[in-house]
């Protein structure tokens, strides 16, 4: 495989119209470089990425008819593209709470799932309380947010919560005291 730099080389000696040509290609090539070039030009593509989380997280566990199951891979894939497009460090933190939450009310409405879900879980509630904490600089939202999550961990109180409940403890401090 050919290294960035290259690559870079060709792209140089192309002329304007055979890196208006490339770049068509390359605009062309899927959907999900659509995506990326129109959030990293252009920006505001960010609710692409909720609509896509609901739907494989709390979309498939409360579907009409037959329920679907979250699938890690592509929960994790849709937080990866994100990240790549560089979304808003808010939207980053509405597709983690939409991933534990997703794992979890799995968990909760169907008394179990895949091993992974509980990891899962775990992972991504870990990640939404690290990125509340880094980016919500006032003290009383930050406070309020932690506060919804330990309620709804509470509400949640079964066999699956004791490794929920550590992560929790960890990442905010907070006792959820059950």
């Amino acid at each position: 495989m050919a290294s960035f730099k290259e690559i870079k080389e060709k792209f140089d000696q192309l002329s304007p119209q055979g890196k208006e040509d490339l770049f068509k290609e390359i605009y062309s090539f899927s959907k999900e470089m659509k995506l990326f070039l129109e959030n990293r030009l252009l920006g505001g593509k960010d609710d692409v990425f909720i609509t896509a989380m609901e739907k494989e997280t709390i979309g498939k566990v409360y579907k009409k008819g037959i329920p679907g199951t979250p699938n890690g891979k592509v929960v994790n894939s849709i937080i990866a593209k994100a990240r790549k497009s560089l979304v808003s460090t808010w939207t980053l933190i509405k597709l983690e709470h939409l991933a534990y939450r997703g794992f979890i009310e799995f968990l909760n409405e169907y008394g179990g799932g895949p091993e992974s879900f509980d990891d899962m879980a775990c992972k991504h509630l870990e990640a939404y309380l690290n990125l509340v904490k880094s980016e919500s600089k006032d003290q009383e939202e930050k406070y309020k947010i932690f506060q919804e999550v330990k309620k709804y961990l509470l509400d949640k109180n079964n066999m699956y919560t004791d490794s929920l409940d550590d992560v929790f403890e960890s990442a905010t401090g907070i006792s959820v005291n059950r």
